[in-house]
């Protein structure tokens, strides 16, 4: 069955056919994003001609919805793909042409010269996340590298495979794209920025470069507890570097949504044009696609060193939506994934299974884009994985359909196949997987051991571990640096590994099976002592 066939059926026995609900209260989402970090949260939302904004700050001074700036990140590859869709539309440039058609002396004797602006503009081009591995590297990279460096690495640069590749997201291939819209213009990315779209609309504070007075009206930026600087950029300009309003995030996507009638012309149409498949939705220029074609939903989400932004376009109701938040560890996935469970629900009354037909569906599935889901039994019960988090249980709705309805997931099961394939729907968005492996390398802890482990243990060196419990999973955490998941080892108690780095952590009870220390096991073994009262 095809994704689109697929999805009809889905569609058939669900509540996609009533009418679009509408987003709740934008106060309400603003401190869901915020989630308890630091720094402060802005949300809009238009509906038609209605504007309803909302803030939240923790501990900050209240901000003004309207007014603040911050950071929009990736965001900005959607100003960037606007910017081809009017070179395209006005037959400047082709989605066919190679970066070696245009830029002849960057790119000789690279393998960037055979790569199509296509590929570019919808992630296929092969190319790696940055030039640098994920990280601090790659975080300096995108503030600091020029356009000359960048053309000096490109002889260096390493292909994943013979373009067009399976759609893996990629700054780097928007970097591309944005300095050859440049190169081709004459003139810098952020002044066609502003020339091409940001004044013809109005978008008074959408820039790149920040004035003293812009300045003091961003939002204060942090990463956790720290403040964060703001991320200046120079050759990945097109890929992040923009700073903007909700108001004029939204005044873009409404002139977006205006179609050819509007400021925009016909190249708001093209910017919409499905190009190709990417994460189980379309992608159009640069701009991601969800929905089936009588529900879409455009979006694109960023991430700086401070900020995290989505921008939410629904020609249903002709609603927009923008939130962002001052803080790089804001709970924006979860916002996210919560406002598309309301516009794509999935079926969620219980039905009754038998355990013996559980079994057979558990193990690994692994996606054509590499996403890993894990299944597993526990208790009677099923359980998936598939994403940083931990396992969650899934509710029987059909034969071999299971939900996590809060989160608008959707498992469809089928072992009927030589080998066993799971569909994975979410928000609008349908993924196959196959199974690689029957058995799953983890294990869910008793809820007792979790609650446990939850406190604070002091290492040697005065650094401090925060162990915290999300939905029955351990988050931990070293002094400063992020947060990570932890997970349990199969037939070890109080025993988890890091997905991340070769790291585990061994909870220590003492004689009356309290949990009194932490060993961390990274290059030899680090004890760290509780420092505060298990609960």
């Amino acid at each position: 069955m095809s994704w689109r066939a697929w999805w009809l059926a889905l569609c058939a026995g669900t509540a996609l056919a009533q009418p679009l609900p509408q987003l709740p209260d934008p106060a309400r989402l603003a401190g869901q994003l915020l989630g308890g970090e630091r720094g402060a949260a802005v949300v809009a939302i238009a509906r038609g001609t209605q504007i309803l904004r909302g803030s939240a700050s923790q501990p900050e001074r209240a901000v003004d919805a309207d007014t603040a700036l911050f950071e929009i990140g990736s965001v900005s590859k959607v100003f960037t793909g606007l910017l081809l869709a009017q070179a395209v539309e006005r037959g400047e440039l082709s989605l066919d042409d190679t970066l070696g058609q245009h830029l002849p002396r960057q790119t000789r004797n690279t393998p960037a010269a055979a790569l199509t602006l296509r590929q570019l503009v919808t992630h296929s081009a092969c190319l790696p996340r940055t030039l640098a591995a994920d990280g601090p590297d790659a975080a300096a990279e995108i503030r600091t590298l020029t356009p000359t460096q960048l053309w000096d690495a490109l002889p260096q640069l390493v292909l994943a495979g013979q373009p067009p590749c399976a759609p893996r997201y990629s700054n780097l291939g928007m970097a591309l794209l944005g300095n050859l819209l440049a190169q081709h213009h004459g003139q810098p990315w952020e002044t066609l920025v502003r020339e091409r779209i940001a004044a013809p609309l109005g978008l008074t504070d959408t820039v790149q470069t920040l004035d003293a007075a812009r300045r003091a009206r961003m939002l204060p930026a942090f990463q956790g507890e720290t403040a964060a600087p703001l991320w200046d950029m120079d050759a990945y300009a097109g890929a992040g570097a923009l700073r903007s309003s909700t108001a004029d995030l939204l005044r873009f996507g409404q002139a977006i949504l205006a179609g050819r009638e509007g400021p925009l012309g016909p190249a708001a149409e093209r910017l919409l044009a499905p190009l190709g498949r990417y994460a189980g939705g379309e992608i159009g220029y640069g701009i991601l696609i969800l929905g089936p074609p009588e529900r879409r939903v455009y979006l694109h989400d960023g991430l700086t060193g401070g900020y995290r932004t989505l921008w939410m376009l629904m020609p249903e109701g002709r609603q927009v939506l923008v939130a962002s938040a001052s803080n790089a560890r804001a709970a924006l996935p979860t916002l996210r994934a919560r406002v598309l469970a309301a516009l794509f629900p999935v079926p969620s009354e219980p039905i009754a299974v038998a355990p013996a037909q559980l079994a057979p569906l558990t193990g690994e599935y692994r996606s054509e884009d590499g996403t890993l889901y894990r299944v597993l039994l526990h208790e009677g019960q099923l359980y998936a994985r598939g994403g940083p988090l931990g396992f969650a249980p899934l509710v029987a709705v059909g034969p071999g359909r299971f939900a996590r309805p809060e989160r608008g997931l959707l498992f469809q099961f089928d072992t009927a196949a030589e080998s066993a394939r799971l569909t994975v729907q979410q928000g609008g968005a349908a993924q196959q997987a196959r199974r690689s492996a029957h058995g799953v390398a983890m294990a869910i802890p008793a809820q007792g051991d979790v609650a446990d482990a939850v406190g604070r243990y002091r290492l040697g060196n005065g650094a401090v571990f925060s162990i915290r419990a999300e939905q029955g999973q351990l988050i931990a955490r070293l002094a400063q640096q992020p947060a990570f998941p932890v997970f349990a080892r199969p037939g070890q108690r109080d025993r988890y590994f890091y997905e991340v780095v070769p790291a585990e952590l061994q909870f220590v009870r003492d004689a009356d099976g309290r949990i009194d220390a932490l060993v961390l096991h990274q290059n030899g073994e680090h004890r760290a002592e509780r420092i505060d009262a298990q609960p």
